[in-house]
């Protein structure tokens, strides 16, 4: 599997035969899966005192190794929702927070949270559905306090219920996990609610600015190398106007029955789902 390796763009280096690493500047590393088909990015943000980890990818190999080769600092670790390439390793961790919902809160006995089947949708690709402990509930709009650095967590419903997004205002950036990347945005998935996500497009679109780097979790290649999946401000804007299409239109709009695909820009395609069928 590992005797042709991509090439990369800077900042990202092999960590070893299966996982990159990219070193953000300002206290970020993104952590690659090009061998991995959706070829995911976590992010492990490092403060003074303690430090973060946004999703953990699929589960393919462990990732805490790199992780604890990047940061001797406690770690918590949140994901950006629950489907299965993003909580694959969280069971591999002891400081585990999620997004404080009464839905979420009710799958959890005896201490343990247990992943629901169409929430976590590993048995397409036959991923596991590690149960793991939640050390902490975090409400949307919680501060993280890392020591010097701070990051806002943003519940931004849409492509699922639970999905968030964090906000490092220090250095102008989002972690955007599923919400928006280049290549195919899913909307189709169960879940998945088009009006809300059309809504919560614009409310991250009014949180950014023209210099704001939005780092999403998949869809990394770029001209033919490995690359951090990076957009702007312009891609919110154009994914809100697509899902605002795609919310308010029955009829012939894009192509395909299921999922229907719409065109957003130069790097982004919407799969989205018609409207009725979220009623």
């Amino acid at each position: 599997m590992n005797a042709d390796k991509p090439a990369l763009q800077a900042p990202l280096r092999w960590f070893d035969s299966y996982y990159v690493v990219g070193d953000l500047g300002e206290g970020a590393f993104a952590i690659g899966e090009p061998f991995y088909g959706q070829c995911n990015f976590s992010y492990l943000i490092v403060g003074s005192q303690r430090a973060l980890l946004f999703d953990t990818g699929p589960g393919v190999r462990d990732i805490s190794a790199v992780v604890s080769a990047l940061t001797s600092l406690p770690v918590e670790v949140l994901p950006s929702h629950l489907h299965f390439d993003h909580t694959g390793n969280l069971h591999r961790f002891a400081a585990v927070a999620l997004l404080n919902l009464p839905a979420l809160r009710a799958q959890v006995h005896e201490g343990v949270f247990s992943l629901g089947l169409y929430q976590s949708l590993g048995f397409i690709e036959g991923f596991k559905r590690e149960p793991f402990r939640v050390a902490h509930w975090l409400d949307s709009g919680a501060e993280i306090d890392l020591g010097d650095r701070r990051l806002l967590l943003v519940n931004l419903p849409g492509h699922t219920a639970e999905s968030v997004v964090l906000v490092d205002g220090l250095a102008n950036r989002v972690f955007a996990g599923d919400f928006i990347y280049p290549s195919e945005i899913y909307a189709f998935l169960p879940g998945a609610d088009l009006g809300a996500y059309a809504a919560s497009a614009r409310k991250l679109q009014a949180m950014v600015n023209e210099q704001t780097r939005i780092l999403g979790a998949h869809g990394c290649e770029r001209q033919g190398q490995v690359d951090v999946p990076t957009l702007g401000r312009s891609d919110v804007q154009a994914l809100a106007s697509a899902l605002e299409q795609a919310a308010h239109s029955n009829g012939p709009v894009g192509t395909g029955w299921f999922p229907r695909i719409m065109p957003v820009n130069e790097r982004m395609i919407l799969w989205a789902k018609y409207p009725w069928m979220s009623r």
